[in-house]
């Protein structure tokens, strides 16, 4: 059955090629909410089959200029699992980061994201 045109991307689904590729990591998900007007903040813990690695100076070179000398990963993710949004803050390898883009590649089976170390007083 063929799919529908607003379905296709032109690209392979790459998800079974990916697999040996990626390994499975945990992150902890930190998600704030407001309540009775107090930001309190949850913790989860997920698990994810992908890969994690600093972005390449390329990559790192349009990032604004003040922010160069951040840490900046890029993390690979399959479908499965807790989809991360702009803004969430993670702990990967006990260091917190903060998701800063979302790439969604989901027709090709994978999402990418680009974090940033988060602010630590």
């Amino acid at each position: 059955m063929a799919l529908p045109l607003n379905q296709l991307s032109g690209m392979p689904n790459m998800s079974t090629t990916l697999n040996g590729w990626m390994k499975p990591f945990t992150l902890i998900i930190i998600t704030q909410t407001n309540i009775d007007g107090i930001p309190t903040d949850t913790q989860i813990t997920a698990s994810y089959k992908g890969t994690v690695q600093p972005l390449s100076p390329e990559q790192v070179n349009l990032k604004p200029e003040g922010q160069r000398s951040w840490e900046w990963l890029q993390i690979h993710v399959q479908l499965n699992g807790n989809p991360l949004a702009n803004d969430d803050r993670i702990v990967y390898n006990g260091k917190k980061f903060k998701v800063m883009a979302r790439k969604d590649y989901t027709l090709n089976g994978y999402i990418e994201y680009h974090v940033v170390g988060d602010y630590t007083a």
